[in-house]
């Protein structure tokens, strides 16, 4: 049904945009206020066998329901049972971090945002999951202190103004970068990396560059928005960070049940174009065959 609607509204551009917008401002304010006025968390087991504590966020309550990105969880689940570790950056509450620990992998979760955190702790714990490595800090190109802007825990960002949320909110943080996280750990190891840092992926693979290049080559799952969400209505890194993963021996498919391939044609085109043509913005990074060292 859902589909439908969008369907037909997007014969009508004007009327699309005014209804996206007064939605958005009904999640932002939803975000808004279970973050500051109403902090109770809901406990429950969710479809997947495992228990998730969450907010009352829109997006907590669709993980809980087990409805949250149904597409991108299956191509997720496939490559995480294909790993031997999950490295989860941008964990939020650990959805994907005790998806990955229900199947018995080692995982590495990285999460900055105090709400987020309480969250994940209190995940791990309910389910009995001790031995998941948790790096309470941001990632980025190099070591330091940067800005976390937002209220929420679902869409806080490096980026000010991310979505269109207000500057007002936001907290220092410690950042690393992910080569000096992960180094020469995990030798000999296939590893799926998941990034959902709302904006900040180009910093983020910037200090990832020898991760990108290791052996065996890690499979990334990669949220890019071109003209979603970016203050000033645009990503200026969308085509850098394709290139990252291209130059070094990987192909791009859209991370979605129809695994559709991505050509550098694409890229180049979409950001020449300032959108896309899928209305998709998570990508699958593999290796290619004849480039495994």
């Amino acid at each position: 049904m859902l589909n439908f609607v969008r369907k037909y509204l997007g014969r009508f551009p004007r009327i699309q945009r005014m209804t996206t917008s007064l939605m958005w401002k009904k999640h932002m304010l939803s975000d808004w206020s279970n973050t500051y006025l109403f902090k109770s968390k809901i406990v429950a087991k969710t479809p997947f066998g495992f228990k998730l504590v969450s907010r009352k966020y829109i997006a907590n309550r669709l993980m809980l329901q087990g409805t949250f990105e149904t597409d991108e969880m299956e191509v997720i689940k496939t490559h995480i049972q294909n790993a031997d570790v999950f490295v989860d950056v941008g964990a939020n509450i650990g959805l994907y971090t005790c998806m990955a620990k229900s199947f018995g992998k080692h995982v590495v979760a990285i999460e900055p945002q105090p709400q987020n955190l309480e969250c994940l702790y209190a995940n791990l714990i309910n389910n009995n999951w001790t031995d998941v490595e948790v790096f309470p800090i941001g990632l980025s190109h190099k070591p330091g202190i940067l800005t976390l802007y937002g209220a929420s825990g679902p869409s806080a960002s490096l980026i000010s103004g991310w979505a269109g949320y207000s500057h007002h909110f936001k907290k220092i943080i410690s950042v690393n970068t992910m080569d000096a996280l992960l180094d020469k750990r995990f030798a000999d190891k296939k590893m799926f990396i998941k990034i959902d840092v709302e904006g900040a992926e180009y910093d983020v693979l910037s200090g990832a560059l020898k991760t990108i290049c290791r052996y065996p080559r890690p499979s990334w799952f990669i949220e890019i928005c071109l003209s979603e969400f970016h203050p000033g209505g645009g990503n200026p890194n969308f085509l850098s960070t394709f290139e990252l993963f291209l130059k070094n021996g990987y192909e791009v498919r859209l991370a979605n049940t129809k695994n559709i391939s991505v050509s550098l044609e694409d890229i180049k085109k979409w950001a020449l174009d300032k959108h896309t043509t899928t209305n998709e913005f998570n990508y699958l990074f593999t290796p290619k065959e004849n480039s495994s060292r």
